[in-house]
């Protein structure tokens, strides 16, 4: 029997089931019940983020026996076969390999006839903005005035591309990319559904790793299940991958925070002979040094974070200065490109973490401001303090003599 890879086996079969898109959905469904449907729909965003699930679902809500219906019941032969991709009246058509004025015209001449057996004719178009020019004016007054069975659905990740005419014919709905705290919500299910045992913290490698796509994180997710088996370690996680391991990661954090130049060198030795991506790293501490700028600010870990990592970015964040990891996420952020394009990558990522030890301030300016008042009224004249005047200007500061 084949294997089902787990973007397809979890892909979402009703509405309630998509992840992170409630504006859209919720829009659909309303839709549906007020008898609103519009003619033309345009779906735009990142890659993996349920476009064109939503495309089928919205094909099955209205060709549905017991439609049309924002809950769809799955059984019925128009769902079956729209799930399957094998439904007469509903097409999908791949807008990169369909991008001619003939096949343009083809869906035109076939859009005047009506559906063989269900409810609407479907048009799914995905990837619309690869049609061409000739192609999209040759659909225009097909999709302005569409016979009352006929339905299009165009599906884009780049629709800065489309043309202004197309767009206005349109209802144009955003989707976004998924929350971090959302996707980890998912594959945990996911995870739970396998009866595989991957932790928070190698959830959290995939999460960030997807960038906000689903499909990204459950192919991440099955990824990891060929390469380390059904209850693989955080270090096997990192290393199927390819990421920096999260504990060498909170290692050079604390070396950072507690000023240990001579961690950061073995650390940095460390790194280097194992192979690893030394620009890789500097990313992945400047992540780390945002989470710990959030949690210094806020009080709380960032959400997308695992327990266990979140409990040791909160702990590190108390010992740190707010204007002491501003400091050293500027200098570790700004020098990852020059990392990269070094032709000695080890000696730049060794400066760039003992620069940060340096020059990072030891007290927020406030305090530094404190101090030095404390200590020139320590001495024969006391340094005044600016007086503010009925207008909100400073006055200019008296002459002192010795």
């Amino acid at each position: 029997m084949s294997y089902t890879v787990l973007a397809r086996k979890y892909r979402p079969q009703t509405f309630d089931d998509v992840t992170g898109q409630e504006h859209v959905v919720r829009t659909l469904e309303n839709a549906i019940k007020l008898g609103r449907v519009a003619h033309a729909y345009l779906f735009c965003g990142p890659r993996g983020v349920g476009k064109t699930t939503a495309a089928r679902l919205l094909a099955r809500a209205l060709n549905c026996e017991k439609g049309p219906t924002a809950k769809p019941c799955g059984t019925c032969r128009a769902c079956t076969e729209i799930r399957d991709g094998s439904s007469v009246d509903v097409a999908e058509i791949d807008g990169a390999s369909n991008n001619g004025v003939e096949n343009v015209r083809e869906i035109r001449e076939n859009a005047k006839y009506l559906p063989q057996r269900d409810r609407h004719k479907i048009y799914i178009i995905d990837e619309v903005h690869m049609l061409s020019g000739a192609a999209f004016n040759a659909l225009l007054k097909t999709l302005e005035e569409p016979p009352g069975h006929v339905k299009f659905i165009f599906a884009t990740t780049e629709p800065q591309k489309l043309p202004d005419t197309i767009l206005s014919r349109c209802q144009r709905h955003n989707f976004r990319r998924i929350s971090a705290a959302a996707m980890l919500k998912r594959l945990k299910d996911i995870c739970a559904e396998e009866k595989v045992a991957l932790s928070d913290s190698a959830l959290s490698m995939v999460v960030r790793q997807s960038e906000g796509g689903m499909r990204d994180a459950v192919s991440l997710v099955d990824q990891v299940l060929s390469a380390c088996g059904e209850k693989p370690t955080d270090e096997a996680v990192a290393e199927a991958l390819g990421t920096i391991d999260r504990t060498l990661v909170q290692a050079f954090a604390e070396a950072l925070v507690r000023r240990d130049a001579k961690t950061l060198l073995s650390r940095t030795e460390e790194v280097w002979n194992r192979g690893l991506d030394l620009r890789r790293v500097a990313e992945e501490l400047s992540f780390q040094l945002r989470h710990l700028f959030v949690a210094k600010a806020t009080g709380a870990a960032p959400t997308e974070l695992g327990e266990t990592d979140r409990d040791a970015v909160l702990a590190l964040s108390r010992e740190a200065d707010a204007a002491q990891l501003a400091r050293m996420f500027d200098v570790v952020h700004q020098a990852g490109w020059d990392i990269g394009r070094a032709p000695q990558p080890r000696l730049a990522f060794e400066m760039t973490l003992l620069k940060a030890v340096e020059l990072a301030p030891a007290a927020s300016i406030p305090d530094l401001i404190t101090k030095v008042e404390r200590l020139m009224g320590g001495g024969q004249a006391e340094a005044p303090r600016p007086n503010v005047g009925a207008s909100g200007g400073r006055s200019p500061p008296s002459t002192f003599r010795a």
